[in-house]
């Protein structure tokens, strides 16, 4: 990518001062405290109307819309003590089980809120270079190498809430969300967006992105109607309420911590010395002098190397050729298995990453670390904040991934994958699991997923309506692509829609697959050059 000019930046906020509050933050959003954030680009075409003020008019809507967000302006804070008498006024008002260490919740409506970095700068990169037109058609297998994206997001370090946020010159706090747009020098632009995990997760950013876009249309309209009713849910309690028992109680119950073994979850517990750790842990002061009886396994560093050459590759799968891999995993389904086409798409590529892998005669497990939301399960709806997602342990042995029988392996890993998820993503087996968090001495001592050789982390953007954002700065969707802003790290994965072409719309409420699917692939170099030799990547 080019070089990328970035003036000082400014904060942003709400349009009117919102009063004074203090929240908890959900028990799943505290797992995310030290989470990378959450972070995308929108890569656009220019307006129909060059003379229009993409930076003035970009600053007016934010403010209007973050009316409706006014907790992403403030500060995010976490409990930092194990005695209940000293307690900050503002936590003493929570529940029992969210003044517990390590919890988080969000100040706002202070004189010392932060606002949302909003950032405006000139990259020497055209649109052609990061996202070429006919990319889908004519480059499947896209090197990334010379795309580099990160030149297009803020580079300001955002608030992490276990360590004390310090002050600028100016005595300005660092904030939980940062916004850049980028005047790219063919005259398109780039619009992105990052924030604390722990706030928000892709679904929440979406919404948010799609909710500016409806003032942003608004203003352009000119509309003499009144500003446009926004409804984000936050409401972090509502998600702990789903857990099982009293979790507000002095001691869990057993009879439900007895069931947390039987969840296909990792347990990786940070604070279990191993002396390969390239990113050594420490134990917080107020466990120090304690006995800390082990809370799960120590992580599997000698299954990592951090130090190997890791690829970027983006993969295009195209309507057909994803129609042909989820019928391959639906065929002789006699155990009438609901497969989806994510099962499907996912089983395809974890097979082939096995097979790059050189795994297929390792019998011993292999993870797929699924990051899977929990919305829809919980019924907490599509429009509910934070970041209510858990990582899922989907497990099998490279054999089994990488079986001569193309077509049984295929039905049995979707299988597998979608027997796992539903043992998980149920009311019952997520209440069990919220129990057992809210007793965890901290939030953030337990990992659900790690890289490396044995393991893939992958994030699923499917259905996030990434392409639906529309700010109406043009007659037709200005969206070249999207995607997920990441470092290179061995067997990171992320699924994602395609998208449409100019000659359809967003997909909305349609299949997700309709215009293909992009799948964003990290891993060792080596790794990576068989995989994209494979004859059997690209049906």
């Amino acid at each position: 990518m080019g070089s990328v000019e970035t003036p000082p930046s400014e904060r942003l906020f709400p349009s009117t001062k919102p009063p004074q509050r203090a929240v908890a933050l959900s028990l799943l959003d505290a797992t995310a405290a030290e989470f990378a954030p959450t972070s995308a680009v929108w890569l656009c075409e220019r307006p129909k109307n060059v003379q229009f003020d993409l930076a003035g008019h970009f600053r007016r809507s934010l403010p209007l819309v973050l009316d409706a967000y006014p907790q992403w302006t403030g500060l995010l804070k976490s409990i930092a003590t194990l005695d209940s008498s000293q307690l900050k006024s503002e936590e003493a008002e929570f529940a029992p089980h969210a003044r517990r260490f390590g919890r988080l919740y969000a100040h706002y409506g202070t004189s010392e809120d932060a606002g949302v970095e909003f950032v405006t700068a000139k990259s020497s990169a055209t649109l052609e270079a990061l996202a070429p037109s006919s990319r889908t058609t004519d480059q499947p297998l896209l090197d990334c190498k010379n795309v580099i994206l990160d030149g297009l997001a803020s580079s300001t370090l955002l608030a992490c809430p276990l360590r004390p946020s310090e002050a600028d010159q100016d005595g300005v706090l660092p904030p939980v969300m940062a916004i850049q747009l980028t005047e790219l020098a063919c005259g398109n632009f780039a619009l992105s967006a990052k924030i604390a995990h722990a706030l928000a997760d892709i679904q929440s950013l979406v919404l948010f992105m799609k909710d500016w876009s409806t003032i942003s249309r608004w203003l352009i309209s000119d509309s003499k109607l009144p500003k446009p009713v926004l409804n984000p849910v936050f409401e972090p309690g509502l998600l702990d309420s789903k857990a099982s028992g009293d979790i507000n109680g002095d001691q869990p119950d057993q009879t439900i911590i007895d069931q947390v073994a039987g969840l296909p979850l990792h347990r990786y517990d940070w604070w279990a010395a191993q002396p390969q750790c390239p990113w050594p842990r420490e134990i917080p002061a107020a466990f120090r002098g304690q006995e800390l009886v082990p809370a799960g396994t120590a992580m599997p560093w000698s299954d990592w190397d951090v130090e190997a050459p890791v690829s970027h590759y983006l993969v295009h799968l195209t309507r057909d050729q994803v129609e042909i891999i989820w019928k391959k995993a639906t065929e002789n389904n006699l155990e009438n298995t609901r497969i989806s086409r994510h099962d499907a798409i996912l089983a395809h590529i974890w097979s082939c990453i096995a097979r790059a892998r050189n795994q297929q005669n390792d019998t011993g497990p292999l993870h797929c670390d699924l990051v899977c939301g929990t919305r829809p399960a919980l019924h907490l709806g599509n429009t509910f904040l934070g970041s209510s997602v858990l990582m899922i342990n989907l497990e099998m042995a490279g054999a089994d991934l990488v079986s001569p029988s193309q077509d049984h392996r295929l039905r049995n890993i979707a299988r597998r994958i979608r027997e796992t998820i539903n043992k998980i993503n149920n009311p019952t087996a997520l209440g069990v699991h919220l129990h057992s968090i809210a007793f965890e001495k901290t939030p953030q001592r337990l990992w659900q997923a790690f890289l490396g050789q044995r393991h893939l982390l992958v994030t699923t953007w499917a259905r996030a309506g990434l392409y639906d954002v529309d700010f109406g700065l043009s007659e037709v969707p200005i969206i070249r692509y999207a995607d997920a802003m990441l470092p290179d790290l061995d067997g990171e994965l992320v699924i994602k829609e395609a998208p449409p072409s100019k000659k359809s719309s967003s997909t909305g409420e349609s299949n997700w697959t309709e215009n293909g699917v992009d799948i964003s692939i990290r891993i060792q170099t080596e790794d990576m050059e068989r995989l994209i030799r494979d004859p059997l990547l690209l049906p």
